[in-house]
Parts: C-alpha cells; sequence; structure tokens
C-alpha cells in the first residue's frame, strides 16, 4: 500500500519536472522571426530608503532631482554640497529676492517668497518637488507638504552647552541625501578657511572683548554664544565676563547695563536706526570702549542672523575679519 501510495504523487511529479525542462528549452531557443520568446526584460525599480528625520521617517527613492528648500539655510546646505534647489525661499519676511550671498548660485531656482510661519502651499506644489527639505519651523504643516512630494525636517543641532553646531547639522542634512563625501569636502574647506581667519584675527585684537549687540522695535538684546559658532568657536574670541548663558541665545538689556560690559568690539545689528540714533547720542554710550576707538560694527542682517551653513559662514568670517583687522 505504501509502494502504491508513493508511485501516486511520484509519476505526476516527474511528468511536470520533464514538462517544465521541455518549456525552458523551448524559450531559449529562437523562433522564424529570431525572437527567443524569452519575456523581456524588466527595468529595475528606483533604489528606495527610509530617512529618518526630524519629523518622522520618510521613503526617499532615488536620487531626487527636484527639491524644494524652505529655508535659506537649508539652501546653503544644498549648494555646499552641489545640489541646487528647483524653488527656495527668500532672504527674509520683508524681502522678495534671494540671500545675496546665495543668489549667483540660483540663476536657475524659483523664488518661492519667506515661508516662515505660514508656508504657501501652492508656491510648492507648483514646483512639482520630487522631495522637500524642512527644518524646525515647519511641524504643522509637515502633513500637507507630505502630500505634495516626500518631505525631510531637521533643525539645528546643539552641542551640551546648547551652542549651534554647523558642521555636525550639515553633516546629519548631508547623510540624509547621501552627500556625506561632498559635505566632508565642503568643512574641510571651511574649516581651513577659519584657521586662516583665526589668526589673523588673534594676532590683531588678542584677548579683547567682542559683544553681539541687537537693536529691536523693542529692546537691545545682548546674544550669548548659542547661534555665534563663527564668533567665539570658528574665531576663538573673547566674549565679555557678563555674556548670557547659551541655553538662551540673548537677554534684554537696559542701556544702563551697557557701561558695566563695556566690550572693546562690538557687533551691532540694527532694527530699527531711529532707536540707535538715540542711544548713540547718551554719554554713557560714547564713554564705552568699543566707541572711543570706533569699534562698533553694524553686520548685516540677511547674513548674520538668517545666515548658518558654509557659505553664509564663511562670508561672516570674511566679513569679521575685514572690521576687526582694519
Amino acid at each position: 500500500m505504501y509502494r502504491q501510495h508513493r508511485m501516486k504523487w511520484i509519476v505526476p511529479l516527474l511528468l511536470m519536472t520533464f514538462m517544465i525542462g521541455i518549456a525552458a528549452g523551448c524559450a531559449g531557443k529562437p523562433n522564424a522571426s529570431g525572437d527567443t520568446g524569452a519575456a523581456p526584460k524588466q527595468e529595475p525599480t528606483a533604489q528606495e530608503r527610509t530617512v529618518k528625520h526630524l519629523l518622522g521617517e520618510t521613503v526617499i527613492k532615488g536620487e531626487p532631482s527636484k527639491i524644494v528648500s524652505l529655508h535659506p539655510w537649508l539652501t546653503d546646505f544644498m549648494l555646499s554640497m552641489g545640489l541646487t534647489p528647483v524653488a527656495a525661499p527668500s532672504s527674509g519676511p520683508n524681502s522678495n529676492k534671494f540671500s545675496w550671498y546665495l543668489e549667483d548660485k540660483l540663476t536657475a531656482t524659483k523664488n518661492i517668497g519667506w515661508q516662515i510661519p505660514q508656508v504657501n502651499l501652492e508656491s510648492v506644489l507648483a514646483a512639482e518637488p520630487d522631495l522637500i527639505v524642512a527644518n524646525q519651523n515647519h511641524e504643522k504643516v509637515y502633513g500637507q507638504l507630505s502630500q505634495i512630494a516626500p518631505t525631510i525636517a531637521i533643525e539645528p543641532l546643539k552641542d551640551d552647552k546648547g551652542n549651534r553646531k554647523m558642521r555636525e547639522t550639515f553633516l546629519a542634512f548631508a547623510q540624509m541625501l547621501n552627500k556625506e563625501a561632498q559635505a566632508k569636502q565642503a568643512i574641510a574647506g571651511y574649516d581651513e578657511h577659519a584657521k586662516q581667519a583665526k589668526e589673523q584675527v588673534k594676532q590683531k585684537i588678542g584677548n579683547q572683548t567682542v559683544m553681539f549687540l541687537r537693536v529691536t522695535d523693542k529692546d537691545l538684546r545682548y546674544y550669548s554664544p548659542a547661534l555665534f559658532e563663527v564668533l567665539y568657536s570658528d574665531l576663538a574670541l573673547t566674549p565679555p565676563p557678563s555674556i548670557p548663558d547659551s541655553s538662551k541665545s540673548y537677554e534684554a538689556l537696559s542701556i544702563e547695563k551697557l557701561p558695566e560690559i563695556n566690550p572693546d568690539h562690538i557687533f551691532l545689528l540694527v532694527e530699527n536706526q531711529d532707536k540707535v540714533t538715540e542711544i548713540e547720542q547718551l554719554s554713557l554710550w560714547k564713554q564705552l570702549n568699543a566707541v572711543k576707538n570706533g569699534h562698533v560694527y553694524k553686520v548685516d542682517y540677511d547674513l548674520w542672523f538668517q545666515g548658518f551653513g558654509p557659505i553664509a559662514n564663511e562670508k561672516m568670517l570674511d566679513d569679521a575679519v575685514k572690521k576687526l583687522v582694519q
């Protein structure tokens, strides 16, 4: 009985194997037209990878070629790794132009205007992107952006003191886009530039103190090292002893406190010229070391406040050297 049962399934199996062999042989023989009869070769599907980022995980197919940037420092990072966005934002909320230090590299890029706090979804959609790059300011619209195209987001990385770190952020972003080698090359070039700038400044001013002060419509703001890696890390400039802690980017300052700080150099970001003019008439302002020695330097908002990336930071280095070594 066992032998009979076994033969029942062995015979059909042998017949099936025989027929498969015949079919395979026929498939390899050309017919009268020279066609082998084999199924057409299928193109491989685009490689997919899952990218973990600030706002979740996103699947990216292949190498995106139409990327929309939603912030100037993201544009800076892209350009620094050899990528040109198909569309990018203007330099700030009151501008319809690209950041001046990036515009020569964006001649083929569509300007979609400032994208914070509101994102113009229609302008993003019109660019027909295959990838959108965003930052921490775009969390509320991340879902809507993801419906237009795969979207990744990143925020500036910080050290344990709260200081924003350009190199680390750039590398993390480059890894998301498979451009780590290009990023490392850009950073190496920046490091060499920073080294030379640091030597020039050190020879000129030594350990003299440097303060970053911003004049807004409402107040004076005394900035900590948190946002100014270029000044206090790359150039290793000496901050005043009273500089705010990096856990907060700035603290409001009364004009009466300035003589206690009395820096040797002031980098001054002006948003209200009338207010600055009033301050400049005060005797306590005129008595500051930086003022008496002509060491107050007005700086550009687009570069010094919105700028972050190898291109912007290098421009800041050059601007700082020009001001401090003159």
